[in-house]
């Protein structure tokens, strides 16, 4: 098993609610993620959090602006000391912090969000900064406004709970004044005024909740350290006091919740909370106890309780703020054949809820995509079908063989060469391993392109998985297994890409290799920096092709195979081709594979020409926009310098900022004798490639669509 995932959790507050008990139980479920904690205000959160041997710091702050800039520093300096491979910011005063933070560390942040608090503009604002976001209810997904959002809801709480003589003794030992089978309603919250405890309160003053007996289960709230004694007061004034206890925070507190016979959840918009419950956990918990709900509507709580209208509801929605509709409700529930009928609705209304080890391995998979490392901590058991495609590549063939067969080791697994007419050695080659080894399989289809080869070995392919790997890579001992973790997760990306390490021979090889990214610039983000630079120069070169992916066949046939002709990128194009056909795409930054620049600067010119010119011909249109715009930038740059000597300076200051990254590579990579040769050389393929895709996007208007002009490609 590969390793964890390294998380860093960013909780706002110390207390211990529904987004504090979200992540709780997820963490107790799973052993994918290697978490610390930073925690904005202390509290049994961290008492919490370290009984489960995580370790957290903790960095008290406030709610203005100066104060959450401060903590942003600090957490930015933890996270470049540290270097986690993704931040989870569990709200959205954790969000406020962390995101830039997480920025400028070049760290993914993932914000959780649990309610619909700041639905607004900071909501706008987190989306466009954070790399993907958790919503716990589907209205929060939309809520969001993040293109990657992903559900991970609230779990059902793992084991029973007590039976009903024992949770109400185990309230009766907290403070509630249980006398006989007396009718319970039940409040499990932080005691904060937006929770709505006091229309509780209010309710049972009025007729219909003249029979029923409060209790508070809860802890108090730093932010509202008055709400207990106003509660306290009110019910007093009301003439309840003696209906109404306060059982403080229990551990597990789902587990009295047969002791009652209704649980309100009666949040409300009073300008001090988010307006509405989106979380839910203590319906959830309710109903799958059969026990039914009073909560307030409209909200995603409302609509699992009460709604589809087609469905019978699990329990009673009221508006917000009205103690009157509460009484009115606890006054239908006085009847227990109401409360059975309800309550076994919402029983059956939950049964389907996933439970924590579920929920879990959703977090860890959305944590671990944004992380571009998906299958971290996990061991993927199911056999591929490993398709590779040759052309007169004997030596490399020979080479790519012996580290990959010690690869296979699922009882299953094969691979399959596909011979595109070679007329060097390199049939011999693989007919001799093939002699030795029943899993390799030969399919000889000269004259064929390199798309439909690919096309016919997965045609061809005996698994449903199928890996594809370029006959020139050098794969890393751990690469098919990482692939094939990153497969088994639940849901996985319908088609999963590889990285690649462009290394080169000879001071002018590795030169040319520094124009290509890194596959540590997959895992991660951009800094800012980086940003800026793409901004004004484009994403550069590029990686050097998708030379390693993994898919199923399911995916491969609705995606259509991988198109061939003169002007199109098929690796590109299938990628499109999938994610139209309804799948996600993702990058696996640990499965890596080597490519060895072994080519003259001519031809890896001609080379990245090619790869340009078919770039441009796919380009989208935001893309082409966004070249157009660069393409004249530059244009009026190197005309203004012909025309006038004083420009020289910036077509000067142009050129290097062009060539910064492949500079900067160098240089991080130790290897400085190759600092004077990058400028030609690197220089070189990054022109080659800016002309052949402006040859491309040429081609655009005359040759058709992208994907026109098969040759070979697709389904055979």
């Amino acid at each position: 098993m590969n390793r964890p995932l390294r998380v860093t959790v960013v909780a706002p507050y110390g207390v211990i609610g529904g987004a504090e008990l979200w992540i709780l139980s997820l963490l107790d479920v799973t052993d994918r993620l290697d978490v610390d904690a930073v925690l904005l205000a202390d509290g049994p959160l961290r008492q919490e959090f370290e009984r489960r041997g995580v370790p957290c710091a903790l960095r008290p702050t406030g709610r203005s602006v100066p104060e959450l800039a401060g903590a942003a520093v600090w957490l930015a300096r933890r996270l470049r000391a540290g270097r986690p491979d993704v931040v989870l910011a569990n709200g959205v005063k954790a969000a406020t912090v962390a995101a830039p933070a997480a920025r400028l560390c070049a760290v993914p942040c993932v914000w959780a969000k649990h309610d619909h608090s700041y639905d607004g503009a900071l909501t706008a604002a987190l989306a466009a900064v954070t790399d993907g976001c958790i919503g716990t209810e589907p209205g929060l997904i939309a809520a969001s406004r993040h293109p990657r959002a992903a559900l991970v809801p609230v779990p059902a709480p793992s084991g029973p709970a007590l039976p009903r003589a024992e949770a109400r003794a185990e309230l009766a030992r907290r403070g509630a004044r249980l006398d006989g089978d007396e009718r319970l309603l039940l409040t499990i919250s932080r005691l904060v005024s937006y929770k709505g405890v006091d229309d509780a309160v209010e309710a049972l003053a009025r007729p219909g909740g003249r029979g029923w007996r409060l209790a508070v289960v809860g802890p108090d709230d730093p932010s509202d350290p008055g709400e207990r004694a106003r509660l306290t007061a009110l019910a007093g004034r009301l003439g309840v006091a003696d209906r109404v206890d306060f059982a403080g925070w229990i551990q597990d507190a789902w587990r009295v919740i047969p002791a009652a016979d209704c649980v309100a959840v009666l949040t409300k918009p009073d300008g001090t909370g988010p307006g509405q419950e989106a979380f839910g956990g203590t319906a959830i918990e309710a109903m799958l106890n059969g026990v039914p709900v009073i909560t307030t509507g409209p909200g995603s709580v409302a609509d699992r309780v009460a709604g589809p209208a087609e469905a019978p509801p699990g329990g009673i929605a009221v508006p917000p703020a009205d103690p009157a509709r509460v009484a009115d409700a606890l006054g239908r529930l006085a009847d227990p054949a109401a409360r059975t009928e309800l309550g076994r609705a919402g029983l059956r209304r939950t049964a389907a809820n996933p439970g924590p080890a579920e929920c879990a391995a959703l977090l860890a998979r959305t944590l671990a995509e944004a992380a571009r490392l998906p299958g971290a901590g996990l061991r993927g058991s199911a056999p591929v079908s490993v398709v590779v495609t040759a052309l007169d590549q004997g030596p490399e063939v020979d080479r790519l063989l012996g580290l990959t067969l010690p690869q296979l080791t699922v009882p299953g697994d094969e691979l399959v060469l596909v011979d595109r007419g070679s007329t060097d050695d390199t049939l011999h080659r693989v007919a001799v391993r093939t002699s030795r080894d029943p899993r390799i399989r030969l399919l000889y289809r000269p004259g064929t392109g390199c798309a439909a080869a690919r096309d016919a070995g997965v045609e061809a392919a005996a698994r449903e998985s199928v890996v594809c790997v370029e006959a020139d890579c050098v794969p890393a001992p751990d690469w098919l297994d990482r692939l094939r973790a990153a497969a088994a997760e639940p849901e996985p990306a319908g088609v999963l890409f590889g990285v690649c390490r462009a290394t080169g021979e000879g001071v002018r090889g590795r030169a040319m290799a520094t124009a290509y990214p890194l596959p540590e610039e997959y895992r991660g983000v951009p800094r800012p920096g980086a940003r800026v630079h793409r901004l004004l120069f484009g994403r550069g070169l590029g990686a050097p092709g998708a030379r390693s992916c993994a898919f199923t066949r399911r995916v491969w046939r609705d995606a259509g195979g991988f198109p061939e002709g003169p002007e199109t990128c098929a690796e590109l194009l299938f990628e499109r081709a999938a994610e139209r056909a309804g799948h996600r795409t993702a990058t696996a930054g640990s499965a890596e594979v080597e490519w060895v620049l072994r080519a003259s600067v001519r031809q890896a010119a001609r080379m990245s020409y090619r790869d340009g010119a078919r770039l441009g011909r796919s380009a989208d249109r935001g893309r082409l926009a966004r070249g157009a715009v660069r393409a004249a930038v530059s244009a009026g740059v190197l005309a203004a310098a012909s025309a006038r000597r004083g420009v020289r300076p910036v077509l000067s200051a142009t050129a290097c900022g062009y060539l910064s990254p492949a500079l900067v590579r160098a240089v991080r990579g130790g290897d400085l004798i190759v600092l004077p040769a990058v400028p030609p050389c690197a220089g070189v393929l990054m022109a080659a490639r800016g002309a052949g895709a402006a040859r491309g996007l040429l081609g655009r208007f005359t040759a058709g669509p992208p994907g026109a002009g098969r040759q070979g490609g697709g389904i055979p």
